[in-house]
């Protein structure tokens, strides 16, 4: 996650500052850079584009620090605006898959040593776990020694996640007997994700059936995204199954780039999506073409570029869970206008809302920090949205109920399994758990939470 801040952080066209000065400029204050400076810029910052402002005070207190000054003003149904220090890397969001590789939930499980257990969930590709023999679907028992328990699992994983490296006590489940396993060191670094974990093609029932594993909405792989729709077009695929089920957003352009590439009947001139602000930020509705053009990083998306490669579809099965989020709930949401969505798993997080990033642009600059308050509901082209407490799926399965976790993609998993059963027919006889599994810590799913979808300059 600290290569997706930097690239925000960097992103010109995603840097807003106060305009104050088009008619009259403002002072620049002289010397050290007080608290009450600082707190100052945020409240008058957030005064123009936070989706609340109508809530926030009259005064800036100039005593808290400034992560403690916008936890005091924010208003009591934002969840996700943040500040962080520009010059300060620690003051990022850490994550557990790009520090450690891995992402893993903590369940109960009665005859473990603490009652709880650790399940891995994912393994980037190529990272460093791979080589040490992870994999999705190993469990474990113990952090740094530590039993895990349902009372200490997230506190033993934000210890880990500050940690420089960690060991994970391994365990094999056979019926209900949990055996303890080979302690298996890990070291943090920087992990780059290539988001396409897995691609396939097969048959059922005389339908191309493709399905596709997409983890996250990063701009510089958005050409592994399209060549494999260029395989799935090849193949002649007349059915997607649409993996998100651990995705927690990311680019707005991607999003729209995935859309393009699956739903029928769209143009570069069609809705993508609408937002709406305050007073100040107004109504917006943007097409596809307009986002296309503004990815995080890169140069323009073309609409027609991505012609020969589009599926047009009449329905997609798209895959999810409490992990989902951000940029692929907006997915869920647009594509909705165009074609039907059959969602199959859980109900994703709840980010129905967006940000823009506002930095201190004057010269010299005076404030170190980067905010990123809510300013937008989001809404697909017929105006739906309304999300906060998530996209409810179609059909309820938690993958966790039956364990154990099969690798991804997967025709046995019982997500994809209800899916391929849908589009051969046999969906309604056949049946599963509704039983929810209670994750006592879920390392994607705090991903998703502090990942904020970011409304580029050009699309406010």
């Amino acid at each position: 996650m600290f290569r997706k801040i930097t690239l925000a952080l960097a992103s010109s066209m995603l840097i807003f500052s106060c305009r104050k000065d088009d008619v009259v400029k403002p002072h620049i204050p002289t010397g050290p850079v007080t608290q009450k400076e600082i707190n100052n810029w945020m409240l008058d910052s957030m005064r123009y584009f936070y989706l609340w402002n109508n809530t926030l005070p009259a005064v800036a207190d100039t005593q808290p620090s400034a992560t403690e000054f916008l936890t005091r003003i924010k208003n009591t149904a934002d969840r996700f605006s943040v500040i962080y220090r520009q010059d300060d890397p620690s003051s990022f969001p850490k994550y557990m898959l790009y520090s450690f590789g891995i992402a893993y939930s903590i369940i109960s499980y009665a005859t473990a040593p603490g009652g709880a257990i650790g399940v891995i969930n994912l393994v980037v590709p190529g990272s460093a776990p791979v080589s040490q023999g992870l994999e999705r679907g190993q469990y474990f028992t113990a952090i740094n020694g530590t039993t895990i328990t349902m009372a200490n699992a997230a506190t033993l994983s934000g210890e880990m996640l500050n940690a420089s490296s960690a060991t994970l006590t391994m365990a094999t489940v056979n019926g209900t007997t949990v055996t303890k396993g080979e302690n298996i060191a890990l070291t943090a670094q920087s992990v780059r994700e290539q988001p396409v974990y897995k691609q396939s093609i097969q048959k059922v029932n005389n339908k191309t059936v493709a399905y596709l594993f997409y983890n996250a909405f990063d701009d510089n792989y958005n050409q592994n995204l399209i060549n494999a729709f260029q395989q799935f077009k090849t193949a002649g695929a007349t059915e997607l199954i649409l993996d998100l089920r651990y995705n927690p957003g990311g680019s707005v352009a991607g999003a729209a780039l995935l859309n393009a590439l699956i739903a029928p009947g769209i143009n570069e001139g069609s809705t993508f999506a609408k937002y709406s602000g305050n007073n100040n930020m107004g109504q917006r509705t943007v097409t596809y073409k307009a986002t296309l053009a503004v990815p995080e990083s890169g140069g323009a998306i073309s609409f027609s570029s991505l012609s020969p490669d589009r599926l047009s579809l009449e329905r997609v099965f798209i895959l999810s869970g409490p992990q989902t989020a951000s940029a692929a709930e907006l997915t869920i949401n647009t594509l909705k206008p165009y074609m039907q969505v059959v969602q199959i798993g859980l109900n994703t997080l709840g980010k129905d809302k967006a940000a823009v990033i506002i930095s201190d642009m004057r010269s010299p600059k005076r404030i170190p920090y980067t905010l990123l308050p809510i300013t937008y509901n989001l809404a697909n082209a017929k105006g739906e949205g309304g999300y906060t407490n998530g996209i409810t799926p179609d059909y309820r399965i938690d993958e966790l109920s039956q364990l154990p976790l099969l690798p991804i993609g997967d025709i046995s998993d019982p997500l994809i399994a209800k899916a391929i059963s849908l589009i051969s027919g046999g969906g309604r006889q056949q049946s599963y758990s509704e039983t929810i599994v209670q994750r006592h810590f879920d390392s994607q799913a705090a991903m998703a939470d502090g990942n904020i979808l970011k409304i580029p300059a050009g699309l406010r």
